[in-house]
C-alpha cells in the first residue's frame, strides 16, 4: 500500500505542476506538446519521446 501511496502523491504533484505552468505556456507548441506528453505519460498513454520528430540539424 505504501508504493500505491507515494505513486498517487507523485501523480498529483506531476498533475498540479501541468496545471500550474499551463497559463505560462500560452500558445507556444512546443510548450503545449510538452504539457501534453507530460499529462499522456502521467495517465500512461504514451511512451517517452513517441512520434516526435528530431532536428537533424
Amino acid at each position: 500500500m505504501v508504493d500505491q501511496s507515494l505513486d498517487e502523491q507523485a501523480r498529483d504533484a506531476v498533475l498540479k505542476a501541468i496545471i500550474k505552468s499551463a497559463p505560462t505556456v500560452g500558445n507556444s507548441p512546443a510548450g503545449v506538446r510538452d504539457l501534453a506528453e507530460a499529462y499522456a505519460l502521467l495517465e500512461r498513454d504514451l511512451v517517452p519521446d513517441a512520434g516526435v520528430a528530431k532536428n537533424s540539424t
